[in-house]
């Protein structure tokens, strides 16, 4: 047989319900023909079938445990004719019957029902109260007054024997309820888990993807654009090599160093795919950028640069936006020479990069490509941007970094 049911508690219960009308059904055959009197027979076999209609549906019909109530206090008043009727003209001179233990099965039902210990107990003390009424008619009307010692211990029997089965009862649907919530608490505890896991392993791949697609749109935005400006520098060369050479080889210089800028970035952003840091310093990182801007080129570059920790965000825009401006400064603005400051204020990081070109009217000036994304990566940080320039006087960009940016963050996307 399959008794996998029985692990749900509804199918637990239903089961325990059917047992008791099956016991209930065979208990009442007994209490039916407890007299031998045809007139006390008549009374009792059509209180029992009526009971054990009533303990039926209660079992098999009624589902709620509002819809048995009504039934319930059927039982009661069939309890009370059946105490009634088994004992009358009872001429054995006791009250010994089997009635306590159709009591205590219509009690176990009700137990099985009801999961309020409060409701239980007001049901228990109703049926006691029922009881004991019905044993005093009784023992009045058989005269047992004479014999009040044995009534009484009888009485006392059945009494302890229901107040026990109160106790155990009860005592055992608590636990097996309470196990059963714990279980299920257990279980949805485990859902929730596995939930979670799961909402963490997409959330992972999501966070992989989106670094992915951002290191990706960096590679485009930045890497692309330098490509673009060698291409063009190197076709600009091409047209003056003969006619400029001087034009020319300024051109080529310039497309070697936005090359060499655009393989940095490619090396930067594949760092930072396979997880691996370079095992430098960012201050040694930065000057790196400006050697290789100096390095075999007539260009002049000077620096002051703090020790400073900075969030890989933060390294990120920095060294991007040395390069995008030293490579401005040298396309638009002929340089030949640099200086680059980083400082740690306390409160904030400051950022400077001037050069000696040949400068903007900053009423004229408009921000291209490069310029106008580092602008709205500066307020994306929470910093502030300034380009400061005359006509002649070279061209400046002054950065303001919150100090969140310093330490602390050097996973921050």
């Amino acid at each position: 047989m399959n008794f996998k049911f029985l692990r749900a508690e509804k199918g637990f219960i239903s089961f325990l319900d059917k047992i008791i009308f099956i016991l209930t059904a065979i208990a009442s055959i007994p209490v039916a023909f407890s007299s031998n009197e045809t007139g006390v027979i008549a009374f009792t076999v059509p209180v029992i079938v009526a009971f054990i209609f009533s303990m039926a549906m209660k079992v098999f019909v009624m589902k709620s445990f509002r819809g048995k109530i009504a039934w319930y206090v059927f039982d009661g008043i069939l309890l009370v004719l059946l105490t009634l009727f088994s004992n009358w003209k009872n001429v054995s001179g006791n009250l010994i019957t089997f009635n306590y233990i159709v009591y205590a099965l219509v009690l176990s039902e009700f137990y099985l029902s009801s999961d309020r210990f409060k409701d239980n107990v007001i049901m228990f003390a109703v049926n006691i109260g029922m009881y004991t009424v019905a044993y005093i008619i009784v023992a009045i009307m058989n005269d047992f007054i004479a014999s009040a010692f044995r009534t009484a211990a009888q009485y006392f029997t059945d009494l302890i024997i229901l107040l026990l089965h109160f106790a155990i009862f009860n005592f055992a649907m608590t636990v097996y309820r309470k196990n059963r919530t714990i279980e299920q608490k257990v279980r949805e505890l485990e859902e929730s888990r596995n939930e979670l896991l799961h909402a963490y392993d997409k959330l992972e791949e999501a966070t992989l993807i989106e670094e992915r697609n951002r290191i990706a749109k960096e590679i485009h935005d930045t890497a692309g654009h330098s490509l673009t400006t060698v291409i063009m520098q190197t076709e600009a060369a091409k047209l003056n090599i003969e006619k400029n050479p001087k034009e020319a080889l300024y051109c080529i210089n310039a497309a070697n160093l936005q090359a060499k800028n655009c393989l940095d970035e490619l090396r930067l952003s594949v760092h930072l795919l396979s997880g691996r840091n370079e095992n430098v310093s960012f201050k040694e990182y930065l000057e790196g950028i400006l050697n290789e801007t100096s390095d075999g080129t007539n260009i002049t570059v000077r620096s002051k640069i703090d020790d400073i920790v900075l969030s890989e965000k933060a390294e990120r825009f920095i060294s991007n936006t040395l390069r995008e401006g030293i490579s401005n400064g040298i396309r638009h603005g002929k340089s030949t020479a640099f200086f680059f400051e980083l400082k740690d204020m306390g409160t904030y990081v400051e950022f400077l990069l001037s050069d000696n070109g040949c400068g903007v009217n900053m009423q004229d000036f408009k921000e291209g490509f490069g310029l106008s994304g580092i602008h709205a990566k500066t307020e994306e940080m929470g910093g502030m941007i300034r380009f400061s320039s005359e006509e002649g006087e070279g061209f400046e960009i002054i950065i303001s970094l919150p100090q969140s940016v310093k330490g602390g963050n050097k996973h921050e996307d």
